[in-house]
């Protein structure tokens, strides 16, 4: 009996687990609101290309991105069934994807003293008090998002924030970020009541917050990775930056082998130095208040 779509999701779904994919939950998501809808219940083998480039089609008109996703995940799902001997073709091929143009938006000197302001100033609050403490966290380490919300206290060893399930982990490798001196004396600050470094997922509101208090519009949450990555490079070299970030492909990874920990260490911290020396105005630097 041949399958249909959603049977062959199924399948999808199992093999992600088998390589312990990370995004699993998104792929669900995306494929209950874009995909089942329109071609759940058909059997694979009645799915043409022709199917595929209308459902992209239309998702285009409202979300260019999503589109784009869609088809990947399609064209995955298809070579499964090929590999499974349940289909020949793939009609997921051949299928341009919308243009996608990258980001570039950092966060300029005069913005960040204005944030950090903002920040200091909702810092002891009850509601922002966590949150803040994550924004620190993202802007003096470059650390991605899940990295810090999934922290845990006792992953900190010697300075070092070691995470063990990582976005990047398929080489088997720990994701290490490096504390500078100003990172350590805020984690010593911080009050300790969850095993988790920040007790929550996304800062997002709070700091939808300070940018509106601040007159700052277009700054996403990851746009402060982008712009540690900007600042490093102000006094460090591209490859060690790299190393900070905890680049994602492999050639890179090779490529920045050769840096050793003592020199992450020294660089991490030098970044560190650099972004408070950035904040001109001794009120916004982070302190802890008497």
């Amino acid at each position: 009996m041949t399958q249909n779509l959603n049977q062959l999701f199924e399948l999808y779904l199992r093999d992600l687990k088998r390589r312990s994919c990370k995004t699993t939950d998104r792929i669900i998501q995306l494929y209950e609101s874009n995909i089942k809808p329109t071609l759940g219940n058909k059997p694979i083998t009645d799915i043409i290309r022709g199917d595929i480039a209308s459902l992209h089609l239309v998702i285009s008109e409202r979300a260019p991105y999503v589109a784009n996703k869609v088809l990947t995940t399609l064209k995955a799902m298809f070579n499964l069934a090929i590999t499974l001997s349940l289909v020949e073709n793939n009609p997921a091929t051949h299928i341009h994807k919308n243009r996608e143009n990258k980001r570039k938006r950092y966060l300029t000197n005069e913005e960040l003293i204005r944030i950090v302001r903002e920040m200091n100033r909702l810092k002891d609050h009850q509601l922002y008090s966590k949150a803040i403490l994550f924004i620190w966290l993202l802007m003096l380490t470059g650390a991605r998002k899940g990295e810090i919300a999934q922290a845990k206290w006792t992953d900190i060893q010697n300075n070092k924030l070691i995470i063990k399930d990582h976005k990047t982990d398929r080489l088997g490798e720990d994701r290490i970020i490096y504390l500078s001196p100003q990172v350590v004396n805020m984690l010593n600050e911080s009050v300790k009541d969850s095993e988790y470094i920040v007790g929550i997922k996304s800062p997002r509101r709070a700091w939808q917050t300070i940018l509106k208090n601040c007159g700052i519009a277009d700054v996403r949450l990851h746009d402060i990775r982008h712009s540690y990555a900007s600042w490093s490079l102000q006094v460090v070299k591209l490859a060690d930056v790299g190393e900070l970030l905890g680049h994602r492909d492999q050639a890179t990874t090779q490529r920045y082998a050769h840096i050793h920990e003592e020199k992450s260490i020294e660089n991490a911290n030098l970044i560190g130095a650099h972004i408070e020396s950035l904040i001109t105005d001794s009120q916004s630097v982070y302190v802890k208040n008497d």
